[in-house]
């Protein structure tokens, strides 16, 4: 296959030629004021000789009509000049009147270069803002503006250590690991400051679970059933701080429910009425939501009550920002036109293409940071392919010969922005992940010869057809990528049918889990792999369709289920993973790396996590 070297385009870019150079109100007045001194003088001018050829008594006789009229028009100039310079002094006087309203903290002496500007307004671009407000219902808590900003879990992953750590409360076992008990720790309040108690937790588990007493039909059309599925039982409140929860004996169980379950407040939805709760959206996090105007702009002011503080960098946190303003822009252009002209100050998640000539351009930083998802093929490995009930992808043979087919660096390095690295089943930022001393050489590396061998050694020399599903427009570039593997494969002999689909329907078609072929899809990158397990490595799982049952792998994902010493189940899961890779159990491509820009006076330390729009609590303004 021909493999181009990405280059860059030599014409400028063209939302760099947008740059827009703002005037303050007083130097358009200067402007105007002398504007009108121009068109005095050029007055006069008008009025000078410029015709030779006129008789002497024309031209005396205009030059005294001159003289009489000169003191008139010198008055007038006058009268020009002083009110320009009035309008102008007095837009100086209400300028300044605003600067010192608005902006305290920049103006004050004591503000040194570099210290924390607390009266700071951050405007991100975001692509959208829609749905409603409640984040338990249908759909709505994918949204990015506004769960992690505005709403609480009882439980937190640490961004560096990725163990659970406590946050709203935190979580015991009990009864043999078959009950938890969810504390919450005091000092949590709602954002109209009703205090946060068990009764909310035990409310809010039951809410998510479709249970809603409250309502006539005692039921709630909830979007996060998923999320309390280990809930074996009935909550129950012991005191106003503490919920008793029975659960399945899986080690996950307190990470489900206390890491992911948005936290509702039981008065007010009581209150409301569940549809009153959608317009409403009372939390109790980091920022308390001003206003709400879908596909305009979301407002967000501190929350200056938030018990959690600074000396905790690597968990969510109180804000630095004093508002956000998340200004919906659609399209990745306007996002970067936006932030170009000082409408914006930063803009997460654009894509390289559009960011990678701002690296060394003054008053910007451009954004690298891990991404959400290594790309993955999945083979299927649980319906026949041919009509003799054959299916090539479940020889590990083959399996490795594909990985071995597909020259990964140079499809990222080509493509992506060179910085991503390989993906090996399990996430690398995951707990259990293989790291580069453990995966290094281990790696299935490009090598077509012995690809080749591979698919003689088990009966394919000739090579054979498979179907091929991708998706399109979700992730940046999965259709070049495609393309790409499509024609590596070929090389080897496997001859496939590439089809791409909105990802709706993709994820529709691999979750019936009997369509033979290829599904080029993803992993996530959460701290625990729990869901990847669940979701894709399990047998059974929802979009599991590459299944060993002859292997061990089952077996690791049990153990690892119900190791419930947090050191042993590290390794448990590391051992998962090695698995995974070793048996070639899909075709390993990348983790991808999230490319944004952001203002150079702001600090967005994510631990080593994506800055994306479920971080902005921990952007940090600086005084220049």
């Amino acid at each position: 296959m021909s493999r181009e070297s990405h280059r860059q385009s030599d014409q400028p870019n063209y939302w760099q030629r947008m740059r827009r150079s703002r005037m303050s109100r007083r130097a358009l007045l200067r402007a105007s004021g002398r504007a009108g001194v121009g068109a005095a003088g050029l007055a006069l001018v008008g009025c000078g000789d410029d015709d030779d050829d006129q008789p002497a008594t024309v031209a005396q006789s205009r030059q005294q009509q001159q003289q009489q009229d000169q003191p008139a028009q010198q008055q007038a100039m006058q009268q020009q000049q002083q009110d320009a310079a009035q309008q102008a002094m007095q837009a100086d006087q209400q300028q300044a009147q605003a600067e010192q309203q608005t902006e305290p903290v920049q103006s004050a002496p004591s503000a040194r270069e570099g210290d924390t500007d607390w009266e700071r307004t951050v405007t991100v671009a975001v692509p959208n803002a829609v749905g409603g407000l409640d984040v338990q219902g249908p759909g709505n808590y994918t949204l990015k503006w506004n769960g992690p900003l505005h709403v609480d879990q009882l439980l937190q992953y640490d961004l560096v250590t990725r163990e659970i750590v406590p946050h709203v409360g935190y979580y015991e076992w009990i009864e043999d690991f078959t009950s938890v008990l969810m504390h919450v720790n005091p000092g949590h309040a709602w954002h109209d400051g009703t205090p946060l108690t068990a009764e909310d937790v035990k409310f809010s588990i039951d809410r998510a679970a479709g249970n809603a007493p409250y309502n006539e039909s005692g039921g709630y059309e909830t979007g996060v059933a998923y999320i309390v599925a280990s809930v074996n039982g009935e909550v129950s409140v012991i005191d106003d701080l503490t919920a008793r929860v029975p659960v399945k004996s899986e080690v996950t169980a307190p990470n489900s429910i206390g890491t992911t379950m948005p936290l509702v407040p039981k008065h007010r939805i009581e209150e409301l009425g569940d549809d009153g709760y959608n317009r409403d959206g009372l939390a109790s996090g980091p920022f308390k939501m001003v206003s709400f105007e879908p596909d305009i702009e979301v407002r967000s002011v501190r929350n200056d009550d938030y018990p959690i503080g600074y000396d905790n960098p690597s968990r969510k946190h109180r804000a630095w920002v004093k508002e956000i303003v998340q200004s919906v822009r659609p399209e990745p252009v306007a996002r970067l036109a936006a932030i170009q002209a000082g409408e914006a100050d930063v803009v997460p998640s654009l894509e390289w293409e559009l960011v990678q000539e701002f690296v060394d351009e003054p008053g910007f930083e451009v954004l690298f940071d891990p991404g959400c998802c290594p790309h993955t093929i999945f083979p299927n490995t649980i319906v026949p392919m041919f009509e003799d009930g054959s299916n090539p992808y479940r020889d590990l043979r083959v399996r490795q010969a594909m990985n071995h087919a597909v020259d990964v660096p140079t499809i990222y390095g080509t493509l992506g922005t060179g910085r991503e690295q390989r993906a090996y089943g399990i996430g690398s930022r995951q707990l259990g992940g293989m790291q580069p001393d453990q995966s290094g050489p281990l790696t299935m590396e490009y090598d077509i010869e012995k690809s080749m061998q591979l698919m003689d050694a088990a009966g394919y020399a000739d090579g054979f057809e498979s179907d091929f599903y991708g998706t399109s427009g979700f992730f940046a570039l999965t259709d070049q990528v495609a393309l790409a593997v499509q024609q590596y494969l070929e090389v080897v002999g496997i001859r496939t049918n590439l089809q791409l689909d909105p990802l709706p329907d993709f994820r529709a078609r691999m979750a019936q889990r009997d369509v033979p072929g290829l599904h080029y899809y993803f992993t996530n990158q959460s701290p625990d792999p729990f869901q990847v397990i669940a979701a894709e490595v399990a047998i059974g799982g929802t979009l599991s369709v590459a299944e060993y049952p002859d292997t061990n792998i089952q077996e690791l994902v049990d153990a690892q289920a119900t190791e419930f010493d947090p050191a042993r189940r590290k390794v448990a899961l590391n051992t998962l993973a090695e698995r995974i890779y070793t048996n070639a159990s899909w075709l390993f491509l990348f983790e991808t790396v999230a490319t944004g820009l952001m203002r150079d006076d702001l600090e967005w330390d994510m631990m080593g996590n994506s800055r994306d729009y479920g971080g902005l609590w921990a952007i940090r303004p600086l005084v220049t």
